[in-house]
């Protein structure tokens, strides 16, 4: 068996990982004591990991009390990594810290308390105009129209699910329509938002959408909530108009995870939230999704694995690769799925996403990463790129946010 590559470390200078143990990770926590005065009884066992990290102590096992309240914990201990916080996995601390957090709250009997909550929701009202015009042309636009235009709406769709509130929506606002798209300015500007993707398996993805009939079901794992999350919702709006496929799953996080990502009730927050902003484009929308749930041609499910600390190499092992081994198509969004599609490993850049995904090639699923680049692991880039990106952005241009890959894996074709 080929010796795999070793993990991104929190002790490695030239990691990502080292100055998020050195400074993320006591920043998020001290922000959770900020956020929890309302319950001014949990701040010491804040402060009890903040004091464990910042001082480098040796993690510890979950207790037995802990694992009665979250039965998932015991999948840690049975993996448990015997590290300080400074010399560790970073991959398995970060999911780690998450799990220890949620411990607080389930402790407390606050099952349901998000403590991310305030941060998530502050970043959709500076979202307003993006929101407003993508719903807008939403509601224009024709989209079940023939497989050369729809190609050409399935790019711009999947860039917006990508880049989230970073991506160029010059393309999609105001009164164009998709002879505008198509044109000379459509296609300078298409240029511009794919020369910092560097993996682009777009086309690929839309060959194998058409080659199947228009039935089907599409699973979403998604990422982060507030517009990432009205991103994603809107490529799903074009995947099912277009008869891309008939169904589309959204697969959610069962705690507050990561500080961002999206768990079942952030949906319900976000219709609240942007209905704030009285469009009736925006209203129209928001109408149009509850009657796609209410007709089960969009559905909101979670599962324990998605906060799981280890690859999903081992996902047909676990219940959930029942719900997901017919589906016509996998959608991990985001840099922490990626991290975990790849095991968050030194692997070299040039190595194919068909060998970094290990186990899971053999599970029968095509495989789609939309990930915007902002942790080290980077996989399938050409010769000479990485090299030329170093030169020009230095060692930590793969965690700048100002790079992508759509990366594709279908062991179907």
């Amino acid at each position: 068996m080929t010796m795999l590559p070793p993990p991104a470390s929190t002790s490695d200078p030239k990691s990502f990982g080292y100055s998020t143990v050195q400074e993320r990770w006591p920043k998020i926590i001290k922000g959770c004591i900020d956020d929890v005065s309302d319950h001014p009884e949990l701040i010491p066992q804040f402060e009890k990991i903040l004091q464990s990290i910042e001082q480098d102590l040796k993690i510890i096992k979950f207790t037995d009390e802990e694992i009665a309240l979250n039965p998932n914990l015991k999948f840690y201990n049975d993996n448990f990594v015997d590290v300080h916080w400074h010399n560790g996995p970073w991959l398995y601390l970060e999911c780690y810290i998450y799990q220890a957090i949620n411990n607080i709250f389930l402790k407390a009997n606050l099952p349901h308390y998000d403590i991310f909550n305030r941060l998530k929701q502050s970043t959709l009202q500076s979202s307003e105009v993006g929101i407003t015009e993508l719903c807008k042309k939403l509601s224009s636009l024709t989209l079940d129209t023939k497989d050369s235009d729809k190609l050409v709406l399935f790019k711009e769709f999947i860039d917006i699910s990508l880049w989230g509130n970073s991506t160029d929506l010059s393309l999609l606002a105001g009164d164009v329509s998709l002879e505008d798209i198509k044109s000379i300015q459509g296609e300078e500007i298409r240029k511009k938002n794919e020369k910092n993707i560097l993996v682009n398996d777009t086309k690929a993805i839309f060959e194998h959408l058409t080659a199947r009939s228009s039935s089907g079901i599409v699973d979403i794992i998604l990422d982060n909530s507030g517009f990432e999350l009205f991103s994603d919702l809107v490529l799903a709006i074009f995947l099912l108009e277009s008869k891309l496929c008939s169904k589309v799953n959204f697969h959610c996080k069962q705690i507050p995870w990561f500080v961002s990502d999206t768990m079942i009730k952030d949906f319900d927050e976000l219709f609240f939230e942007i209905s704030k902003f009285h469009n009736k484009h925006v209203d129209k929308f928001i109408e149009n999704i509850k009657a796609y749930l209410a007709a089960d041609k969009m559905a909101v499910v979670t599962d324990p694995y998605w906060t799981m600390s280890g690859p999903f190499w081992d996902l047909a092992k676990f219940p959930v690769y029942e719900t997901l081994k017919s589906s016509k198509l996998l959608i991990f969004k985001g840099d922490l799925n990626y991290r975990k599609l790849t095991g968050d490993l030194n692997w070299e850049r040039t190595t194919s996403f068909a060998e970094a995904i290990q186990d899971l090639k053999n599970a029968n699923l095509p495989i789609v990463s939309l990930r915007t680049c902002k942790a080290d692991v980077v996989v399938g880039l050409p010769e000479g790129v990485d090299e030329r990106l170093v030169k020009e952005a230095g060692d930590f241009w793969s965690a700048s946010g100002k790079y992508a890959v759509i990366s594709f894996f279908n062991p179907r074709q």
